[in-house]
């Protein structure tokens, strides 16, 4: 360790001033000197070398700044001894990652994936598939990202319409599950994930074959608000894992956000999908699992959502089903909650204001701002769309579009509210009158 540094003047005081960034909570605060360019600059460098929730990286940029940290990880400079001993007295439990053969492994690793690849030409080229750059300077940097302390990360690449990166928390809703899904799980994911779209929250997922692709799909063919949905990547922005989904991750891009904190280049490496679990967890208010064996990924987001104190649901399914093990163990051991229909979830999320929320339906059922009436308090869409309803077999909602003649997401809007009201019943693909309904003769 170099004992010549930026503050080798600390010597001179007992104590000795702290280097520029000690002191100061959080990556986004701790940024130590340079302006908002030169610190971009640096989390660009900083998100080559580092690997997600690399320690001693994590805790250099969280006491040390972004600028400062580069110079160190990239080998421009060596670390101080002032700043070792001013990191050791600001984060006491420090003290093994700081010790000298920790530093020289890790300084053997940052060199190794030191690559001299511009910012500049880096931001260019991702600016030719229409990828951006968010750091936790910027303004619209997530609020939910701001508590993660060193679990944060460094900076995010996005495709898609950035609107949807400072979403407010309570809009956003993650749903999880196995790969090897049921046609159970899918059906589940599909009426949960497209309900919620409908009413205008975000839906979270990974992007990943069975439960996580049902979720987008869902989310695409139902949301009311762009974006529609955002898929978090474990490999680089500019590529497409798994392959098969390289169509849908183009219309996540198209209608939602793609979102990574991997490298533009990273492969799809395990360690970095368990690593972008805890970001799907932080971004969302509620995360449920739908779907998830003894050993699956799903359960490691579930961890991540509950250490970071977000409330987690899961579906149950049958005991002899191995896809939804980790499930109905999650419910056995009490720390989730059970969801089974729409309405649960409900029951679940937190407050919000949106001109979609059944909350704003008055007593009844009827419009807050007059738009019904006492003797009908159903607003002209929902009419439309419960007079198309049928009596016995239930439709696809694309054939009550055009009996009522609605577009989709019109309609798709009007059955969540309508199923809320006890006025439209989902069976399987289809909807119909509930028989409650036909029974007490609403119809004809």
């Amino acid at each position: 360790m170099n004992t010549e540094g930026p503050d080798a003047t600390a010597r001179e005081h007992p104590e000795g001033p702290e280097p520029s960034g000690l002191g100061r909570e959080g990556g986004s605060e701790a940024s130590g000197s340079g302006d908002l360019e030169t610190i971009r600059r640096a989390r660009l460098r900083l998100m080559e070398v580092f690997e997600p929730q690399d320690s001693l990286g994590m805790l250099l940029i969280s006491t040390l700044g972004p600028v400062r940290t580069a110079e160190i990880a990239t080998g421009a400079e060596d670390i101080a001894d002032v700043e070792v001993e001013a990191i050791r007295r600001r984060v006491p439990e420090s003290g093994s990652l700081l010790q000298e053969p920790h530093l020289e492994r890790s300084r053997q690793r940052w060199a190794a994936r030191a690559r001299h690849r511009p910012p500049e030409r880096l931001l260019e080229s991702l600016d030719r598939i229409g990828a951006w750059f968010a750091c936790p300077e910027d303004p619209d940097w997530p609020e939910s990202l701001r508590g993660m302390r060193e679990f944060a990360p460094i900076g995010l690449w996005g495709r898609g319409d950035r609107a949807g990166l400072g979403a407010p928390l309570e809009d956003n809703i993650a749903f999880v599950g196995c790969r090897d899904s049921t046609s159970y799980g899918e059906s589940v994911v599909s009426h949960l994930a497209g309900d919620l779209a409908a009413e205008g929250y975000g839906v979270l997922s990974g992007a990943a074959f069975g439960i996580d692709a049902a979720a987008h799909r869902a989310a695409l063919a139902a949301s009311t608000r762009r974006p529609a949905t955002v898929a978090y990547l474990a490999c680089g922005i500019d590529r497409a894992y798994p392959q098969a989904h390289a169509e849908l991750l183009q219309r996540i891009a198209e209608e939602g956000v793609v979102l990574s904190e991997v490298a533009p280049g990273g492969s799809p490496l395990r360690h970095r999908f368990l690593q972008r679990n805890r970001l799907i967890a932080a971004m969302a208010a509620v995360t449920v699992v739908v779907e998830a064996r003894l050993r699956s990924g799903a359960l490691n987001t579930a961890n991540h959502a509950l250490g970071l104190g977000r409330t987690v649901a899961a579906v149950p399914g049958s005991v002899f089903s191995a896809q939804s093990g980790g499930c109905n163990r999650l419910l056995r051991e009490g720390y989730v909650r059970l969801v089974a229909t729409t309405q649960d979830l409900r029951d679940l999320l937190p407050p919000r204001q949106t001109s979609l929320d059944l909350g704003d339906l008055g007593a009844g059922g009827a419009p807050a701002d007059g738009e019904g009436s006492p003797e009908d308090p159903l607003t002209e869409v929902q009419r439309l769309v419960k007079d198309a309803l049928p009596v016995g077999r239930p439709v696809p909602a694309d054939r009550l579009c055009s009996v009522a003649g609605l577009g989709i997401r019109e309609a798709l809007v009007a059955l969540a509210q309508l199923e809320g009201l006890g006025l439209a019943e989902r069976s399987g693909a289809g909807w119909k009158l509930p028989r409650s309904v036909r029974d007490e003769g609403e119809r004809p």
